[in-house]
């Protein structure tokens, strides 16, 4: 599989097919040549000076330089290849030559890897030069060799990398799909084995910016950088091919590899480099030792580090040293981004810091003693259990936060100050667990207003934030508002974690399910949740879907009564018109909406205008059931066309559909084999839901569904 992608390269340009010659001079057929960019070097190989080095660097295309050569020249060709197992053999490639060699024939002597060649044959070849009928051409690697001086009198040519990159690297890329694929790593790895340079790209490999100690941790010359750079795999900095790190440390075996990283750690330490540099190679070897600074070293880096390097470093530390004071830092660190990593490493702690503390509320356990309350630690107990520890400044929590003030003392800050411009502040630099929360708060404030399409968004990216064991006993918060959304809208919700019993959100949690079971017609599960939760609005509400009116309105009248709150008041009295005589409706309703108005509730009061606009619509009033409806649907905040998609159950849609289409109550129910009842309290919803007063307003939309 392919691994990574480069940016596009004119590979496609780099071939031209030629003739291909064997030593006795006959055609072999046509073979592709990489000569983009080459056509100078190969116009002097055939045609220049008798006897030429073409040296280059590594990958460069020196041999396929000389097979197109030979390929394209009209002369004999007589060639060999030197290797290195027969550098030693005397006259092995003069051996080779001398039986194919004629003093008269044109003849082109082509020797491969002649930095390879035994020193006899590198004489011979340049004896060679008084054949006036014989030219020789002799591929030399970038590296230096024995033979060096004995050729410098020849005639030398250079190839440098193409403008596009290493040329063995790009024809790998073509083949792997233009992707950094095995091709393109074999071929990789075998350039820098095959050349004595697979030792020098590792240390290069560890050591990224700080090459300068490349001597110190390979043994190896510096200069040997510069055959990479000739060769285009190197611009003295960095790799040009992506992922050549991973490639290179991938290829040793880890005990290789982390030695490497060890040896690194111990020269940048030794040269004073920062603690964050040292840090990044101890982690890599996952072992630190008194050469590269030790367990304080990481603590150090682990201060100024991000997040997530921060924790590995401290998790190397804590390995090391299992100090109780690493662990409190370590837990501390998680905190930011992952709260049940942090409770792990937190909870077997005996130690009273407050982070500690913290872990235990987290997880529903709030039983310790507190030796010393902060304003801080007191927005986190309030946070999780609603009560504070101490009178708190919450505006000042905000002002004065560090990187370090708990996540869920910012929540609850701005859930008291709830403040735009400190939302907005907060949001800029957050991540992990603080980006969680505020997304909870902003589903919370969404759903004050009604906005329910924003609350589901919010809580669905809150939930999505962190895993439900990150949100422990706090994933009441947000799961209530997926769940309100959820009723609202008339969704089944896909699947949820189940709340913690245990802290504040519990209750706040039952009412949320108690709703999302009566939106879906469930009003006994409805009805148990709201009592355990002690939900008297929720409560009154199931017993009307069960038919228990007068059991529903005893419970909303004592709701009514001061000192209840305008949103109470007037969700109450919507729901007391619903049971009430039919003379007595349009005042409550007319109540409830001047209440709802006040309160700000956008949702509620568009349910409450849609139930009046229905009582109008009744008793013959169409233009202003029409114009409450209108206005009902903008209040509630749904998109007013087709409005139906998302917004209704399977059921609703199947019920609404057909009593759009004109059918009677009674025909619905006998083609979907329900009671007359049940498509009632279907109509009802869907009335509700769409914010229409009738049938005869339902979306025409719902006719093609």
């Amino acid at each position: 599989m392919a691994d990574r992608g480069l940016p596009e390269h004119a590979h496609r340009r780099l071939t031209r097919s030629a003739p291909r010659r064997s030593n006795d001079g006959s055609r072999r057929g046509a073979d592709p040549h990489p000569l983009l960019e080459r056509d100078t070097a190969l116009h002097t190989v055939l045609s220049g000076p008798p006897q030429v080095v073409v040296s280059g660097g590594i990958g460069c295309g020196r041999t396929t330089l000389l097979r197109a050569a030979a390929e394209l020249s009209a002369a004999q060709v007589v060639a060999a290849t030197a290797v290195r197992s027969e550098r030693t053999v005397p006259h092995g490639i003069a051996n080779q030559l001398a039986p194919h060699l004629s003093r008269t024939r044109p003849t082109l002597v082509a020797v491969d890897d002649v930095q390879h060649a035994d020193s006899e044959s590198v004489a011979f070849l340049v004896w060679l030069r008084r054949f006036p009928n014989i030219r020789v051409v002799v591929t030399h690697s970038a590296t230096d060799s024995p033979h060096r001086v004995a050729l410098s009198a020849w005639h030398q040519v250079w190839l440098r990398p193409l403008s596009t990159g290493n040329p063995a690297l790009l024809s790998a890329v073509r083949d792997d799909g233009d992707e950094v694929g095995p091709v393109t790593r074999r071929t990789f790895l075998d350039l820098l084995r095959d050349n004595d340079l697979f030792e020098v790209a590792c240390g290069l490999a560890v050591l990224g910016r700080h090459s300068a100690f490349l001597g110190a941790l390979t043994n190896r010359h510096p200069k040997a950088v510069t055959t990479l750079t000739d060769s285009g795999l190197h611009d003295g900095t960095r790799f040009l091919l992506p992922a050549a790190e991973e490639i290179l440390l991938g290829a040793l075996a880890p005990a290789q590899a982390a030695d490497l990283h060890l040896r690194a750690a111990a020269l940048l330490h030794d040269a004073g480099a920062p603690d964050l540099d040292v840090a990044e190679h101890c982690v890599a070897a996952q072992a630190v030792d008194d050469r590269t600074g030790g367990v304080p070293l990481l603590r150090r880096a682990a201060r100024t580090a991000t997040s997530a390097f921060a924790v590995d470093c401290l998790r190397l530390a804590l390995r090391t040293s299992d100090d109780e004071a690493v662990r409190v830092e370590l837990g501390r660190t998680q905190w930011r981004t992952d709260p049940a990593a942090a409770a792990r490493t937190l909870l077997p702690c005996d130690s009273g810091d407050p982070v500690v503390l913290r872990a235990r509320w987290w997880h529903g356990d709030f039983s310790p003693e507190i030796n010393r309350c902060t304003a801080e630690l007191s927005l986190c107990h309030e946070f999780l259990t609603g009560r504070p520890l101490q009178a708190v400044d919450a505006e000042a929590v905000l002002r004065q936060r560090g990187p370090d003030t708990a996540p869920e003392a910012l929540a609850q800050a701005l859930r008291l100050v709830r403040s735009e411009h400190w939302r907005a502040t907060l949001a800029i630099d957050a991540s992990g667990t603080l980006r969680a929360l505020l997304d909870a708060v902003r589903a919370e404030d969404s759903w004050r207003r009604g906005d329910v399409l924003a609350t589901a968004a919010d809580a669905r990216s809150a939930l999505d934030g962190l895993s439900p064991e990150g949100w422990g006993a706090a994933i009441g918060f947000p799961l209530q508002f997926a769940l309100l959304a959820g009723a609202a809208l008339g969704h089944e919700t896909s699947p949820l974690p189940q709340a913690v019993p245990r802290g504040v959100f519990w209750p706040e949690y039952l009412r949320a399910r108690g709703r999302h079971h009566l939106a879906l017609g469930r009003p006994y599960a409805a009805l148990d949740d709201f009592t355990a939760a002690a939900d008297r609005l929720g409560e009154a509400e199931a017993r009307i879907a069960l038919g228990q009116s007068g059991a529903a309105r005893t419970l909303l009248e004592e709701e009514i009564a001061p000192p209840s709150d305008a949103r109470t008041t007037g969700i109450a009295l919507r729901l007391l018109a619903t049971v009430a005589a039919r003379t007595d409706r349009p005042g409550l309703l007319r109540e409830a909406v001047r209440r709802l108005e006040h309160a700000g509730d956008h949702l509620e009061l568009s349910r409450a205008l849609a139930d009046l606009g229905h009582d109008r619509r009744d008793r013959g009033a169409l233009g202003e059931a029409r114009s409450l409806g209108r206005r009902a649907r903008r209040e509630s905040g749904l998109p007013e066309r087709d409005a139906a998609d998302g917004v209704l159950s399977a059921a609703e849609r199947k019920v609404a559909a057909l009593a759009a289409a004109g059918h009677s109550n009674r025909e619905i129910g006998r083609r979907l084999c329900v009671t007359v009842s049940t498509v009632e309290q279907h109509l009802t919803r869907v009335y509700r839901k769409l914010s229409v007063a009738g049938r005869d307003d339902l979306p025409r939309e719902l006719l093609t569904r």
